[in-house]
């Protein structure tokens, strides 16, 4: 683990090597609210699915979860704070370019730091996140008190042990006081979004895809909470980004799934 300052916040990541280091640009996972990026990504099997793979994989608990710090105000956990996070630690590793990988909240920030600083980011791919509001609804004052898909979420993850259910609630206002918006779309960036089939919160994932000229995935009978241990997700991601590696664009991914 290591401590990268940004701001006031200090973030902590991983940076896993691969046995024989090749020429392919490193994997960025980016994990979901209220997750860690063990939880995420380690204990799904994403880091060995991309260590076989041959790929150097960077992954830091986001503000707010893990082992990072958590700050108690919303403003901490606006979109732009987290990008740059993320600038400063590909600074501080001296990585011009990575190949983003996000899971939910982690996927909406996938998407803006491809779009603040598109030539980091090589390609992209969102999962587990369609263009919806994942807070519609939701009495952003109490999450977790109500009964719409992410209370539910909230009230899952407040429960773990080691979170902190204030600084969860202070990112869930930050995060909805930034919308998502799909326009302006990344430039120059392919892009592939995966979910699963019962995941009620990526709603509108495909045609998302379809805006971006990008590739679509649906993972059957997954919803948003196991979509991302499947193994045709990690398949599917693993080809996509060994595509970009051998430099085929988006228009040449063949559909799958």
């Amino acid at each position: 683990m290591t401590a990268n300052l940004a701001g006031d916040v200090t973030m902590r990541y991983v940076d896993l090597r691969p046995e024989e280091p090749g020429e392919a640009v490193p994997v960025l996972l980016l994990h979901g609210f209220g997750t860690t990026f063990d939880m995420n990504w380690r204990a799904t099997g994403w880091t060995q699915a991309l260590a076989d793979a041959g790929r150097r994989v960077l992954g830091p608990d986001l503000r707010g979860h893990g082992a990072s710090d958590k700050p108690a105000d919303s403003g901490s956990y606006l979109p732009e704070h987290y990008v740059a996070d993320l600038v400063a630690m590909l600074d501080e590793l001296d990585v011009a370019r990575v190949d983003a990988v996000g899971y939910s909240m982690g996927a909406r920030l996938a998407w803006e730091l491809a779009l603040r600083h598109p030539g980091r980011v090589r390609s992209l791919v969102l999962g587990g996140f369609g263009p919806g509001d994942a807070f519609a609804g939701t009495d952003l004052s109490d999450p977790g008190s109500g009964d719409t898909p992410f209370d539910h979420v909230f009230r899952t993850v407040a429960a773990l042990p080691g979170n902190d259910p204030a600084a969860l609630a202070a990112c869930a206002r930050g995060q909805a006081s930034r919308p998502f918006g799909a326009d302006p779309l990344p430039v120059g960036v392919p892009v592939l979004l995966v979910s699963g089939a019962r995941d009620t919160l990526a709603a509108g994932a495909e045609g998302l895809a379809s805006r971006c000229g990008g590739t679509y995935v649906e993972v059957p009978r997954r919803d948003h909470a196991n979509a991302v241990s499947s193994r045709a997700f990690k398949e599917a991601v693993v080809e996509f980004l060994g595509e970009r590696a051998h430099g085929r664009g988006a228009g040449d991914a063949p559909p799958v799934g």
